[in-house]
């Protein structure tokens, strides 16, 4: 009786830990799951280049709008920039798609991921505007490791 006892209490204790870990992840965002996207896919940007789509207990999961560079050099410089990014990162690699994901932690407030965003986006667009296209396509030659 005794160990079936202690056997109860130690599942108990189990089940709350692992229970406690699983919040930490939500399995409910996942940008590479072809039906996850779609349930995001008539979100409306109204011509803005990020929104945000998704908030948890700990993050908060943005979209952008990369239909708005004109060259994947653009896509990469900006994946580029947000790596080194304290704010903001990426969750989808995926460049193929129009509105990548990120993520950010909800202790930032919106205007400081606001200020994120669209510095990094105008980075982007200066740099693009100052090279060549030779110039351009030798940086993605070195540096385009995605989709």
């Amino acid at each position: 009786m005794k160990k079936a006892s202690v056997l109860c209490i130690l599942m108990l204790v189990l089940s709350c830990y692992f229970a406690e870990g699983q919040e930490h992840h939500p399995a409910t965002i996942n940008p590479q799951d072809p039906a996850f996207r779609e349930k995001f896919s008539q979100l409306s940007f109204d011509k803005n280049f990020y929104i945000l789509a998704v908030r948890d207990q700990y993050n908060n999961y943005y979209m952008a709008d990369f239909t708005q560079f004109q060259e994947r050099f653009e896509k990469v410089w900006f994946i580029s920039l947000v790596s080194s990014s304290v704010k903001i990162m990426t969750i989808d690699n995926d460049l193929s798609q129009p509105r990548p994901w990120f993520m950010a932690q909800n202790k930032y407030t919106d205007k400081e991921i606001a200020t994120e965003f669209n510095d990094l986006k105008e980075k982007t667009l200066k740099a693009s505007s100052s090279m060549t296209a030779e110039e351009k396509t030798s940086w993605l030659l070195k540096n385009d490791k995605f989709k």
